[in-house]
């Protein structure tokens, strides 16, 4: 019997990656002052799972910019590695954040030990992504972040929604 090795090679988008990187920095003195913390860039590599943590305060933000109006799905995808990184985290004592940055509005949603989603595999590489209904979000509001000299909208927001629209 010959064993096969399948390995899927995922080529690295660098484009969305500085859009990522352009959403995160735009982000950072929102949930600075929202979560009133003093979050660092987790800067192993390009690959970290999770964007941002305190140590001090024990919480861990992870940011997804989305290129569309949080009003075009219920529901927005987030690879299921971030969720599972997440959960270990909450098993050694930390608070995790999961903030979303559409054109039009920011959502926060706190991962608790307990949360569950829907599962769909979606992409060219069939990835598993996790399902997290809109509804269940807590809007961002300028109240609760004045002060920290960022806008709530992502980087894109004046100039439209690009080709890419993301879910």
């Amino acid at each position: 019997m010959a064993l096969i090795i399948i390995r899927m090679v995922f080529k690295f988008n660098k484009q969305l990656w500085e859009y990522g990187r352009k959403v995160e920095d735009m982000a950072l003195p929102v949930i600075n002052k929202l979560y009133d913390c003093d979050f660092k860039r987790n800067e192993n590599d390009i690959y970290d799972i999770l964007d941002f943590r305190d140590e001090e305060k024990k919480k861990i933000v992870e940011v997804k910019g989305r290129k569309i109006l949080s009003t075009k799905f219920d529901e927005t995808i987030i690879t299921a590695s971030k969720i599972t990184a997440g959960f270990m985290e909450i098993d050694d004592g930390w608070e995790v954040y999961l903030v979303f940055v559409f054109l039009d509005k920011m959502f926060r949603y706190q991962l608790k030990e307990n949360s569950e989603f829907k599962c769909k595999y979606t992409g060219t590489n069939c990835i598993q992504h996790y399902l997290i209904p809109i509804n269940e979000m807590t809007e961002i509001t300028d109240d609760e972040i004045k002060g920290s000299g960022s806008a709530l909208l992502s980087p894109e927001a004046e100039e439209g929604p690009p080709e890419a629209s993301g879910r």
